[in-house]
């Protein structure tokens, strides 16, 4: 059981949802878009639908997420962090942020610039209804869309290998601060793992 002054270092039960709700999602996506070129056509068919339904969430959740983080003051981070240590978990954080919405929104402007084979069923977000096209992109003079799609691919591609990364400095500092530097930094995102040293 948490006393007061460490119950003020969790994040609430909202942020908590929002933040392993649009991890899972992140987790999914990154995988189906890695691999997902490499499946032969019926299969791609069923997965870029699924690939675009997860990312348009994942930008839908994390508006929300950043619109509580603004009305509700996140947890300090723990005492005795370096402020270089500091300086770079705030960066870590704000960069993921970034990638949240830049990345479905390519992956939005991918399609609006070059729809998908018709079977392929890739604006229909989660089987419920059409997503339009980016109205800006999908009126571009045809050529300009063709190299606007390219820019667009490629900006998806490598927006997602930054994720990687960026996700992999987010959980290497969680793991620090948790095991090495004995914070409770599991808990403050609902993990409950006692304090280490």
């Amino acid at each position: 059981m948490l006393d007061g002054a460490q119950q003020l270092q969790r994040y609430t039960a909202v942020a908590v949802l929002l933040h392993w709700t649009i991890a899972v999602l992140i987790l999914f996506n990154l995988g189906l878009g890695f691999f997902m070129e490499g499946f032969p056509p019926p299969l791609r068919f069923v997965i870029l639908p699924m690939h675009m339904s997860s990312g348009i969430t994942v930008l839908g959740l994390s508006v929300v997420r950043l619109l509580w983080r603004f009305t509700h003051r996140p947890p300090d981070f723990a005492a005795g962090l370096s402020k270089l240590e500091s300086f770079g978990a705030h960066t870590v954080h704000w960069l993921l942020y970034a990638g949240m919405i830049l990345m479905p929104l390519t992956g939005w402007s991918i399609i609006s610039a070059h729809p998908p084979h018709p079977g392929a069923g890739a604006t229909i977000w989660w089987g419920l209804f059409h997503l339009p096209p980016l109205g800006p992109v999908s009126h571009l003079e045809p050529g300009f869309q063709k190299v606007m799609h390219g820019y667009f691919v490629q900006s998806h591609t490598i927006g997602g290998y930054i994720m990687v990364a960026l996700l992999l400095a987010h959980v290497a500092g969680a793991l620090k601060h948790q095991f090495l530097d004995g914070h409770r930094e599991f808990a403050r995102m609902g993990i409950p793992v006692s304090k280490q040293g």
